[in-house]
């Protein structure tokens, strides 16, 4: 698990600056996170760019109970426009320094640990992580109690007091600059995009490290489906539309990594941010499926 944690924030980090980013801000990102409770998941986007005094903002939508317009700084802090007093203000901070938190009504403030953090969870283990600790504030039995960041991936976990217990929210899906990861039961599914001339490089890898065969039953010939949208949602093309395959029960048996590689046509596509999906074409094993989304900017 820890190796594919590793090379999979490898990967991310050739994609932002070479300050390590612990909140990576791309349009279209997505983060899942499971409840401890099983209680209220939590789901961060990032939305489109908008511009304020010159600067340019990203929408983040699910952090805190509103959206707000953040922006990263060149020391690796985050900061928010602040659109009642037409100024910006602290958002989150990596680096020494207390903030005040943007999250609920209790009024905390938050400050990063000095030392990075080790942290285990579905995703995997971190040992370079950032801890930011909060305050009570103004409630005495409600609001943030801690928030951790991997580099390159985002918040990994988020730690919550209310009166019923603390309450502990987990990354469990991330898809960030076209790379999906997904962690389930030791199996995971990805997908990589990279532009290449008229065209799109596609790749979907499948990790079984559960050490026991993950069987993959296939009602045809066909092993997996891509589909491109446009930022309307409209589908552009489908990988399969064009093709036949063989009508034939066929199986896979896989027991490390399985990869699949694949170039879809884009010449047609106006330039444009594109939505591609990639799915293994196989019969649901116990209502799972594997698919993956990713997002790319084509010139």
């Amino acid at each position: 698990m820890k190796q594919c944690v590793f090379l999979f924030l490898f990967a991310l980090s050739g994609l932002f600056a070479q300050v390590p980013d612990y909140f990576p801000l791309v349009s279209g990102s997505t983060w899942v996170y499971r409840s401890t409770n099983g209680l209220n998941p939590l789901t961060i986007k990032v939305g489109a760019p908008s511009e304020f005094k010159g600067q340019t903002y990203l929408r983040l939508e699910g952090y805190a109970e509103a959206p707000y317009f953040v922006r990263q700084t060149e020391q690796g802090n985050f900061v928010y426009w602040d659109s009642e007093n037409q100024t910006e203000s602290p958002f989150l901070t990596f680096r020494d320094g207390e903030f005040k938190s943007v999250v609920g009504q209790c009024r905390q403030t938050g400050r990063p640990e000095a030392r990075p953090a080790f942290y285990k969870g579905p995703v995997g283990v971190v040992d370079n992580a950032r801890v930011i600790r909060y305050s009570p504030g103004i409630c005495a039995d409600a609001g943030l109690t801690s928030e951790t960041f991997a580099p390159y991936l985002g918040m990994v976990q988020r730690t919550e007091t209310s009166f019923t217990g603390e309450r502990t929210l987990d990354l469990i899906y991330a898809q960030i600059g076209g790379i999906t990861y997904i962690s389930d039961a030791g199996v995971s599914f990805s997908i990589t995009l990279g532009a290449i001339p008229n065209g799109i490089a596609a790749r979907l890898v499948l990790h079984n490290r559960t050490g026991q065969e993950l069987k993959l039953v296939f009602p045809s010939g066909q092993r997996y489906e891509f589909s491109i949208r446009d930022a309307q949602g409209v589908v552009r093309y489908t990988w399969s539309a064009d093709k036949l395959f063989i009508q034939e029960i066929t199986e896979l048996k896989v027991t490390g990594e399985e990869v699949w590689n694949e170039v879809l046509p884009a010449a047609n596509l106006p330039a444009g941010v594109y939505t591609v999906e990639g799915r293994l074409a196989i019969q649901d094993i116990g209502g799972k499926k594997f698919s993956a989304i990713g997002t790319i900017n084509l010139p």
